[in-house]
Protein backbone atom coordinates (compact mmCIF):
# COMPACT_ATOMS: atom_id res chain seq x y z
CA UNK A 1 0.00 0.00 0.00
CA UNK A 2 1.18 3.66 -0.64
CA UNK A 3 2.53 5.28 2.58
CA UNK A 4 0.99 8.39 1.26
CA UNK A 5 -2.80 7.16 0.37
CA UNK A 6 -3.24 6.74 3.81
CA UNK A 7 -5.13 9.36 6.37
CA UNK A 8 -3.83 10.87 9.73
CA UNK A 9 -5.10 8.11 11.62
CA UNK A 10 -3.56 5.51 9.34
CA UNK A 11 -7.14 4.64 7.60
CA UNK A 12 -6.73 4.86 3.94
CA UNK A 13 -8.27 7.29 1.45
CA UNK A 14 -11.50 6.84 -0.23
CA UNK A 15 -11.34 9.08 -2.66
CA UNK A 16 -8.29 7.97 -5.00
CA UNK A 17 -9.10 10.85 -7.44
CA UNK A 18 -7.57 13.45 -4.75
CA UNK A 19 -4.92 11.18 -3.86
CA UNK A 20 -4.10 11.86 -7.74
CA UNK A 21 -3.99 15.71 -7.44
CA UNK A 22 -0.46 16.97 -7.02
CA UNK A 23 -1.67 19.85 -5.27
CA UNK A 24 -1.74 17.36 -2.56
CA UNK A 25 0.34 18.14 0.83
CA UNK A 26 1.21 16.15 3.46
CA UNK A 27 3.78 16.65 6.54
CA UNK A 28 5.06 13.16 7.94
CA UNK A 29 6.48 13.46 11.54
CA UNK A 30 8.20 11.27 13.40
CA UNK A 31 9.12 13.18 16.63
CA UNK A 32 7.36 15.82 18.74
CA UNK A 33 9.32 18.89 18.86
CA UNK A 34 7.39 20.97 21.19
CA UNK A 35 7.75 18.52 23.78
CA UNK A 36 11.55 18.14 23.36
CA UNK A 37 11.88 22.45 23.02
CA UNK A 38 9.22 22.40 26.28
CA UNK A 39 12.08 20.07 28.28
CA UNK A 40 14.70 22.27 27.13
CA UNK A 41 13.48 25.74 27.76
CA UNK A 42 10.60 24.48 30.05
CA UNK A 43 7.28 27.13 31.12
CA UNK A 44 8.76 30.28 28.55
CA UNK A 45 8.09 27.77 25.63
CA UNK A 46 5.11 26.38 26.53
CA UNK A 47 3.64 29.85 26.94
CA UNK A 48 4.80 31.41 23.47
CA UNK A 49 3.68 27.81 21.72
CA UNK A 50 0.14 28.69 23.97
CA UNK A 51 -0.01 32.14 22.83
CA UNK A 52 1.18 30.74 18.86
CA UNK A 53 -2.17 28.55 18.57
CA UNK A 54 -4.50 31.80 20.37
CA UNK A 55 -3.19 33.69 17.39
CA UNK A 56 -4.64 31.08 14.88
CA UNK A 57 -8.10 31.70 16.00
CA UNK A 58 -7.69 35.24 16.33
CA UNK A 59 -10.89 36.08 14.82
CA UNK A 60 -12.84 33.71 17.96
CA UNK A 61 -10.83 34.98 20.74
CA UNK A 62 -9.46 38.65 19.44
CA UNK A 63 -5.72 37.74 21.09
CA UNK A 64 -3.03 39.79 19.58
CA UNK A 65 -0.01 39.40 21.61
CA UNK A 66 2.41 42.85 22.44
CA UNK A 67 5.08 41.88 20.29
CA UNK A 68 5.66 39.29 17.17
CA UNK A 69 6.16 36.23 18.28
CA UNK A 70 8.22 35.24 15.29
CA UNK A 71 10.69 37.43 13.11
CA UNK A 72 11.25 35.95 9.79
CA UNK A 73 14.80 37.29 8.24
CA UNK A 74 15.92 37.57 4.59
CA UNK A 75 19.69 37.72 5.50
CA UNK A 76 20.68 38.61 1.84
CA UNK A 77 18.09 37.95 -1.44
CA UNK A 78 20.74 36.11 -3.32
CA UNK A 79 20.90 32.20 -3.78
CA UNK A 80 23.69 29.69 -5.05
CA UNK A 81 20.92 27.96 -7.11
CA UNK A 82 18.51 28.93 -10.13
CA UNK A 83 15.29 27.03 -8.95
CA UNK A 84 12.69 27.55 -11.78
CA UNK A 85 9.87 28.11 -9.52
CA UNK A 86 11.82 30.67 -7.24
CA UNK A 87 10.76 34.29 -7.68
CA UNK A 88 14.00 35.06 -6.05
CA UNK A 89 15.79 34.02 -9.35
CA UNK A 90 13.03 35.04 -12.01
CA UNK A 91 12.94 38.21 -10.66
CA UNK A 92 15.78 40.74 -11.17
CA UNK A 93 15.68 42.73 -7.72
CA UNK A 94 18.68 45.35 -6.89
CA UNK A 95 21.37 43.21 -4.69
CA UNK A 96 20.31 44.19 -0.71
CA UNK A 97 22.22 42.48 2.63
CA UNK A 98 21.23 43.13 5.94
CA UNK A 99 24.08 44.47 7.66
CA UNK A 100 25.02 43.12 11.26
CA UNK A 101 24.73 47.02 13.02
CA UNK A 102 20.67 46.53 11.84
CA UNK A 103 20.66 42.88 13.24
CA UNK A 104 22.24 43.55 16.43
CA UNK A 105 19.92 46.50 16.73
CA UNK A 106 16.87 44.27 15.74
CA UNK A 107 17.96 41.28 18.19
CA UNK A 108 18.36 43.85 20.94
CA UNK A 109 14.64 45.32 20.46
CA UNK A 110 13.51 41.70 20.41
CA UNK A 111 15.15 41.00 23.68
CA UNK A 112 13.69 43.69 25.31
CA UNK A 113 10.56 42.07 24.17
CA UNK A 114 10.97 38.64 24.74
CA UNK A 115 10.74 37.82 20.95
CA UNK A 116 10.59 33.58 21.45
CA UNK A 117 10.81 32.83 17.65
CA UNK A 118 12.74 33.60 14.56
CA UNK A 119 13.53 31.80 11.20
CA UNK A 120 16.74 32.38 9.12
CA UNK A 121 15.79 32.33 5.32
CA UNK A 122 12.61 33.94 2.99
CA UNK A 123 13.47 32.58 -0.21
CA UNK A 124 17.19 33.07 -0.31
CA UNK A 125 19.86 31.32 0.70
CA UNK A 126 21.34 32.25 4.33
CA UNK A 127 24.69 30.03 4.03
CA UNK A 128 25.12 32.73 1.55
CA UNK A 129 25.47 35.12 4.10
CA UNK A 130 29.32 35.80 5.19
CA UNK A 131 29.22 36.01 8.95
CA UNK A 132 26.00 33.88 9.63
CA UNK A 133 27.86 32.25 12.27
CA UNK A 134 27.51 35.61 14.16
CA UNK A 135 24.25 36.36 13.22
CA UNK A 136 23.35 32.81 14.82
CA UNK A 137 25.25 33.89 17.92
CA UNK A 138 23.76 36.75 18.01
CA UNK A 139 20.35 35.43 18.15
CA UNK A 140 21.53 32.83 20.88
CA UNK A 141 22.73 35.53 23.03
CA UNK A 142 19.02 37.79 22.56
CA UNK A 143 17.57 34.54 23.88
CA UNK A 144 15.24 33.76 21.17
CA UNK A 145 14.37 29.53 21.45
CA UNK A 146 12.79 28.45 18.34
CA UNK A 147 15.44 29.14 15.83
CA UNK A 148 14.56 27.93 12.43
CA UNK A 149 17.35 27.65 10.32
CA UNK A 150 16.16 27.25 6.44
CA UNK A 151 18.95 26.07 3.80
CA UNK A 152 19.26 24.27 0.40
CA UNK A 153 22.11 22.26 2.13
CA UNK A 154 25.02 22.84 -0.47
CA UNK A 155 27.17 24.88 1.86
CA UNK A 156 26.29 22.88 4.79
CA UNK A 157 29.58 21.48 4.83
CA UNK A 158 31.25 19.87 8.01
CA UNK A 159 32.54 22.84 9.85
CA UNK A 160 28.71 24.25 9.53
CA UNK A 161 27.37 21.26 10.44
CA UNK A 162 29.77 21.16 13.41
CA UNK A 163 28.32 24.72 14.28
CA UNK A 164 24.92 24.35 14.17
CA UNK A 165 24.64 21.08 16.23
CA UNK A 166 27.25 22.45 18.77
CA UNK A 167 24.68 25.72 19.23
CA UNK A 168 21.63 23.15 19.37
CA UNK A 169 19.72 25.12 16.65
CA UNK A 170 16.44 24.01 17.67
CA UNK A 171 15.66 23.62 13.74
CA UNK A 172 17.16 23.21 10.51
CA UNK A 173 14.75 22.91 7.30
CA UNK A 174 16.53 21.88 3.65
CA UNK A 175 14.71 21.77 0.56
CA UNK A 176 15.03 18.89 -1.76
CA UNK A 177 12.57 18.83 -4.21
CA UNK A 178 13.74 15.67 -5.86
CA UNK A 179 14.55 12.05 -5.08
CA UNK A 180 17.11 11.66 -7.82
CA UNK A 181 19.90 13.82 -9.22
CA UNK A 182 18.15 13.90 -12.55
CA UNK A 183 14.63 15.50 -11.11
CA UNK A 184 16.83 17.82 -8.80
CA UNK A 185 18.78 19.23 -12.11
CA UNK A 186 15.91 19.73 -13.69
CA UNK A 187 13.75 22.02 -10.84
CA UNK A 188 17.10 23.23 -9.26
CA UNK A 189 19.61 24.08 -12.18
CA UNK A 190 22.52 22.24 -11.15
CA UNK A 191 23.97 18.77 -10.22
CA UNK A 192 24.28 19.09 -6.37
CA UNK A 193 21.65 16.47 -4.86
CA UNK A 194 24.17 13.91 -3.77
CA UNK A 195 26.50 16.55 -2.11
CA UNK A 196 23.64 17.60 0.05
CA UNK A 197 22.76 14.19 0.74
CA UNK A 198 26.15 14.06 2.23
CA UNK A 199 25.91 16.87 3.97
CA UNK A 200 23.02 15.93 5.85
CA UNK A 201 23.84 12.27 6.41
CA UNK A 202 26.86 14.04 8.09
CA UNK A 203 24.84 16.28 10.21
CA UNK A 204 22.63 13.38 11.31
CA UNK A 205 26.15 11.27 12.07
CA UNK A 206 27.41 14.89 14.32
CA UNK A 207 24.29 14.82 16.05
CA UNK A 208 24.70 11.27 17.35
CA UNK A 209 28.14 11.77 18.25
CA UNK A 210 27.57 14.85 20.25
CA UNK A 211 24.27 13.37 22.02
CA UNK A 212 21.77 15.75 20.97
CA UNK A 213 18.64 15.68 19.46
CA UNK A 214 18.83 19.35 17.56
CA UNK A 215 18.03 20.99 15.15
CA UNK A 216 15.26 18.82 14.53
CA UNK A 217 15.79 18.09 11.15
CA UNK A 218 13.01 18.72 8.43
CA UNK A 219 13.69 17.87 4.63
CA UNK A 220 10.85 19.40 2.17
CA UNK A 221 10.10 18.91 -1.06
CA UNK A 222 7.80 21.03 -3.52
CA UNK A 223 5.82 18.84 -5.44
CA UNK A 224 5.39 19.97 -9.22
CA UNK A 225 4.81 18.31 -12.85
CA UNK A 226 8.64 17.51 -12.76
CA UNK A 227 9.04 15.69 -9.06
CA UNK A 228 5.55 14.06 -8.63
CA UNK A 229 6.05 11.45 -9.39
CA UNK A 230 9.15 10.76 -6.80
CA UNK A 231 7.09 11.81 -3.85
CA UNK A 232 7.23 8.16 -2.32
CA UNK A 233 10.87 7.47 -3.28
CA UNK A 234 11.72 10.64 -1.36
CA UNK A 235 9.74 9.89 1.90
CA UNK A 236 10.95 5.78 1.57
CA UNK A 237 14.87 7.63 1.59
CA UNK A 238 14.14 9.46 3.90
CA UNK A 239 11.85 8.76 7.06
CA UNK A 240 14.30 6.70 8.66
CA UNK A 241 16.67 9.87 8.77
CA UNK A 242 14.57 12.90 9.10
CA UNK A 243 12.33 14.06 11.98
CA UNK A 244 9.91 15.74 9.42
CA UNK A 245 9.20 15.37 5.68
CA UNK A 246 7.11 17.86 4.26
CA UNK A 247 5.22 17.81 0.53
CA UNK A 248 4.55 21.91 -0.37
CA UNK A 249 2.08 23.27 -3.19
CA UNK A 250 3.67 25.12 -5.81
CA UNK A 251 2.86 28.68 -5.42
CA UNK A 252 2.80 30.43 -8.85
CA UNK A 253 5.19 34.02 -8.23
CA UNK A 254 3.84 35.45 -11.63
CA UNK A 255 0.94 37.59 -10.23
CA UNK A 256 3.63 39.21 -7.60
CA UNK A 257 5.10 40.97 -10.13
CA UNK A 258 2.11 42.77 -11.52
CA UNK A 259 0.85 43.33 -7.75
CA UNK A 260 4.09 45.17 -6.96
CA UNK A 261 4.10 46.73 -10.16
CA UNK A 262 0.74 48.32 -10.38
CA UNK A 263 -0.90 47.77 -6.72
CA UNK A 264 -3.36 45.07 -8.57
CA UNK A 265 -4.12 41.84 -11.00
CA UNK A 266 -5.72 41.44 -13.85
CA UNK A 267 -7.54 38.44 -13.69
CA UNK A 268 -8.46 37.91 -9.10
CA UNK A 269 -9.60 34.08 -7.96
CA UNK A 270 -12.71 33.95 -6.48
CA UNK A 271 -13.94 33.20 -3.03
CA UNK A 272 -14.01 29.33 -3.19
CA UNK A 273 -17.06 28.36 -1.58
CA UNK A 274 -18.15 27.69 1.92
CA UNK A 275 -15.41 30.02 3.18
CA UNK A 276 -17.39 32.24 5.44
CA UNK A 277 -14.18 35.16 5.39
CA UNK A 278 -10.67 34.83 4.91
CA UNK A 279 -8.22 33.20 7.24
CA UNK A 280 -4.53 34.29 7.46
CA UNK A 281 -2.37 34.92 10.66
CA UNK A 282 0.52 36.30 9.92
CA UNK A 283 -0.31 39.62 10.48
CA UNK A 284 -1.30 38.63 14.04
CA UNK A 285 1.25 36.40 15.37
CA UNK A 286 4.96 37.53 12.70
CA UNK A 287 6.99 40.54 11.23
CA UNK A 288 9.06 40.13 8.28
CA UNK A 289 12.31 41.64 7.03
CA UNK A 290 13.82 41.81 3.72
CA UNK A 291 17.54 41.93 2.86
CA UNK A 292 17.15 45.55 1.88
CA UNK A 293 14.99 46.48 5.44
CA UNK A 294 11.85 46.30 4.22
CA UNK A 295 9.36 45.25 6.84
CA UNK A 296 5.72 43.25 5.65
CA UNK A 297 2.85 41.41 7.44
CA UNK A 298 3.58 38.58 5.44
CA UNK A 299 6.67 36.13 4.92
CA UNK A 300 5.50 34.81 1.08
CA UNK A 301 6.26 37.27 -1.84
CA UNK A 302 2.95 38.39 -2.08
CA UNK A 303 4.21 40.34 1.10
CA UNK A 304 6.26 42.82 -0.80
CA UNK A 305 3.45 44.63 -2.37
CA UNK A 306 2.36 45.55 1.56
CA UNK A 307 5.55 47.17 2.80
CA UNK A 308 5.37 48.59 6.44
CA UNK A 309 8.33 50.68 6.64
CA UNK A 310 11.72 49.71 7.10
CA UNK A 311 13.72 48.42 9.70
CA UNK A 312 15.87 51.11 9.13
CA UNK A 313 13.97 53.90 10.28
CA UNK A 314 11.06 52.34 12.02
CA UNK A 315 11.09 50.11 15.10
CA UNK A 316 9.58 46.16 15.18
CA UNK A 317 7.24 47.61 18.20
CA UNK A 318 6.05 51.02 16.16
CA UNK A 319 5.38 48.80 12.79
CA UNK A 320 3.43 46.00 15.38
CA UNK A 321 1.05 48.79 16.61
CA UNK A 322 0.93 50.65 13.18
CA UNK A 323 -2.47 51.77 11.99
CA UNK A 324 -1.09 50.04 8.65
CA UNK A 325 -0.62 46.95 9.88
CA UNK A 326 -4.09 47.21 11.64
CA UNK A 327 -6.08 48.00 8.62
CA UNK A 328 -4.49 44.78 7.33
CA UNK A 329 -5.55 42.72 10.17
CA UNK A 330 -9.05 43.93 10.04
CA UNK A 331 -9.40 42.21 6.19
CA UNK A 332 -8.68 39.14 8.45
CA UNK A 333 -11.88 39.72 10.98
CA UNK A 334 -15.23 39.02 10.71
CA UNK A 335 -16.74 41.44 7.79
CA UNK A 336 -13.28 42.55 6.25
CA UNK A 337 -13.07 43.35 3.04
CA UNK A 338 -9.66 42.08 1.30
CA UNK A 339 -6.54 43.70 -0.43
CA UNK A 340 -5.93 42.97 -4.00
CA UNK A 341 -2.69 41.66 -2.78
CA UNK A 342 -4.16 39.45 -0.30
CA UNK A 343 -6.86 38.65 -2.04
CA UNK A 344 -4.81 36.94 -4.60
CA UNK A 345 -2.64 35.27 -2.42
CA UNK A 346 -5.37 33.85 0.02
CA UNK A 347 -7.73 32.38 -2.84
CA UNK A 348 -5.66 31.12 -5.55
CA UNK A 349 -3.98 28.79 -2.43
CA UNK A 350 -7.20 27.80 -1.15
CA UNK A 351 -5.88 24.03 -1.86
CA UNK A 352 -3.34 24.09 0.66
CA UNK A 353 -6.67 23.46 3.03
CA UNK A 354 -6.44 19.75 1.82
CA UNK A 355 -4.10 18.92 4.25
CA UNK A 356 -3.09 15.67 5.92
CA UNK A 357 -0.70 15.31 8.52
CA UNK A 358 0.99 11.69 9.74
CA UNK A 359 2.10 11.77 13.13
CA UNK A 360 4.92 8.97 13.55
CA UNK A 361 5.91 8.35 17.33
CA UNK A 362 3.98 11.60 18.29
CA UNK A 363 3.22 11.72 21.99
CA UNK A 364 0.41 14.12 21.21
CA UNK A 365 -0.86 13.53 17.87
CA UNK A 366 -1.12 16.79 16.86
CA UNK A 367 -0.47 18.25 13.25
CA UNK A 368 2.85 18.84 12.81
CA UNK A 369 3.59 22.70 14.65
CA UNK A 370 5.09 25.39 11.90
Amino acid sequence: MNDLSKKADGSVASDAADRSNPDYIVSVRFSDFEQEMAERFGQRFVDYRRDYYKTLNYDKNGFLPDFPLTLQLELVNRCNLSCKMCYTINHSEPKATLDIDTLTRVFKEGQENGLPALMLGMGAESLVYKPIRDVVDAALDAEIMDIFFSTNGILLNEKMARFLVEREIPRLVISLDAATPETYVKIRGKDELPKIEENIHRLVAIKKELGTRFPVLRLSFCVQEENYHERQAFLDKWKDVADYVDFQQLVDFEPVTELVETGDVTEKPQQPAGMDHPVCQYPFNSLNIWANGDITPCCTFFGKALVLGNVKDRTLKDVWNSPEIETIRDQFRPGGTLCPTCEVCLYSREEENFTDTKDVGSANGKQAAE
